[in-house]
C-alpha cells in the first residue's frame, strides 16, 4: 500500500496496465461478437424446425 501512495510512477503504471487490459478485453469481445454475428447470418436452415431460435 505504501508503494502506491509514495510512488506516482508506480501508480501511473498500474493505471496504464488497467487501461490496456480493459481496451484489450473490449477489443477481444468485439471481435468475438462480430464472429458470432457472421456465423449467425450465414446459417441456412433447410426446413422449418419447431422450437428453433432462427
Amino acid at each position: 500500500m505504501h508503494q502506491v501512495e509514495e510512488n506516482p510512477r508506480f501508480r501511473r503504471a498500474m493505471y496504464l496496465m488497467i487501461l490496456v487490459l480493459l481496451v484489450g478485453y473490449i477489443g477481444f469481445k468485439a471481435w468475438h461478437l462480430s464472429m458470432a454475428f457472421e456465423a449467425w447470418e450465414g446459417q441456412a436452415i433447410a426446413k422449418a424446425v419447431p422450437g428453433a431460435a432462427k
